[in-house]
């Protein structure tokens, strides 16, 4: 997160609790192709956070600014986890932001639950200040593989009920990894998603005659793992 983000955090923590944060975190979320498989994201969630002046525990989330500052005791279900992280140390204000909806489907939560605990344990180890830590969690990275995510953004979820990719699946793709076979995703991906929604499928289709070596829905988005070069005609496949 670049340091222009840290001051916006700051200037918003200020605008809701009238103070600077004294701890802010940032994490990148984790994107899980395969059960156990997850591809570190260039997105995640940034927490800031203080200490109340009353003893209370609150929470503002920019991307539920319309429900205001919440409580533990009138927390709806999308803050829970960040204020059960806090449990154990009552009387913190929290400011959280997401930087995909959640209604996109990629972030799992696990990053902003990862970046409240680390904006605590901060505070309480009297280290404030604005730092930026890795995936909480990823286990796929292409990095160097000559490969490429691309996450093409349908703009709705599939109508089918999405499965959870089988557990062979998941077997099959963590011994392609630990043999240096990352193109043997491709397939995989496919085979685990869950047919039935017209323009997900079409969308599937398209980028698989593009030269993707395969995908599947998650989220809102159609995943797609693909060489490099055939990036461009991916793109303008699926865009016509």
């Amino acid at each position: 997160m670049i340091k222009e983000e840290f001051q916006w955090m700051t200037r918003l923590f200020e605008r809701v609790h009238g103070k600077p944060p004294a701890a802010t975190r940032y994490v990148l979320g984790a994107l899980p192709l395969l059960d156990g498989l997850d591809v570190p994201l260039p997105w995640g969630s940034a927490v800031a956070a203080a200490r109340s002046d009353d003893g209370a525990t609150s929470l503002f989330s920019m991307n539920h600014h319309d429900h205001g500052v919440v409580t533990p005791s009138t927390a709806p279900d999308w803050a829970r986890d960040c204020l059960k992280a806090t449990s154990a140390t009552p009387g913190i204000q929290l400011v959280v932001h997401r930087e995909l909806p959640a209604e996109m489907g990629l972030l799992t939560g696990a990053e902003t639950t990862e970046a409240t605990t680390r904006a605590v344990q901060d505070l309480n180890d009297g280290t404030p200040g604005a730092r930026t830590a890795a995936p909480a969690r990823g286990t796929c990275d292409l990095t160097g593989t000559g490969l490429r995510l691309l996450l093409i953004d349908v703009g709705t979820r599939s109508r089918t009920t999405v499965c959870h990719a089988a557990p062979e699946t998941a077997k099959r793709a963590a011994a392609a990894l630990a043999d240096r076979r990352p193109s043997d995703l491709g397939p995989l991906l496919t085979g685990a998603h869950t047919p039935g929604d017209p323009t997900h499928d079409k969308t599937l289709d398209a980028a698989l005659d593009a030269g993707a070596l395969g995908g599947r829905t998650i989220g809102t988005c159609v995943a797609t793992l693909a060489p490099a070069p055939a990036v461009p005609a991916i793109r303008k496949q699926v865009t016509t």
